[in-house]
């Protein structure tokens, strides 16, 4: 029987682990679907893609070639798709960024996540990465997305278990 994703470990790569040299759409899409399809069971498309970079959502590639924000802007939003509309992910993303760069916010992000994921299915607590009392309205927000796709994975992994049975 095939492990669910509560059982596998849940986990980003680090901005310093994403290809470092440009890609072409469908590396970027493999890439993409190789660290989200083991988690959340689904495949980013090429249309989805496109309809993020027309939507500004993503960064457009320059000159047809794709690199490590491209990348990983595509893994957080797929992962954000399924709580949030892409509107909300656009205005969420901005409030994150502010004045950082991608790399420090892919990175807090990730950091976050893989802390929060190792600890799925387990007593609820606050992440040992940063304290939450003073953290920023942004963070928090970050904080509150990472929680929902997690949430949304458990709900996902027990209703598969239930058809299941």
């Amino acid at each position: 029987m095939p492990k669910t994703t509560t059982e596998l470990e849940i986990r980003l790569p680090m901005w310093e682990e994403l290809p470092a040299f440009s890609l072409h759409l469908d590396q970027l899409l493999d890439l993409t679907n190789e660290v989200l399809e083991p988690i959340i069971g689904d495949k980013i498309t090429k249309t989805m893609l496109q309809n993020y970079f027309k939507a500004r959502i993503l960064v457009p590639p320059v000159k047809s070639k794709y690199h490590r924000t491209q990348l990983a802007g595509a893994i957080v939003i797929g992962l954000l798709k399924n709580v949030f509309t892409l509107n909300e992910i656009k205005a969420g993303l901005l409030a994150l960024l502010g004045n950082g760069t991608p790399k420090t916010g892919y990175n807090n992000f990730v950091v976050m996540f893989n802390e929060q994921a190792a600890k799925a299915g387990k007593e609820l607590s606050d992440p040992t990465s940063l304290e939450l009392r003073s953290a920023g309205q942004a963070t928090l927000m970050q904080y509150d997305a990472v929680q929902s796709i997690l949430f949304w994975l458990s709900a996902k992994n027990r209703l598969k278990k239930l058809m299941d049975d």
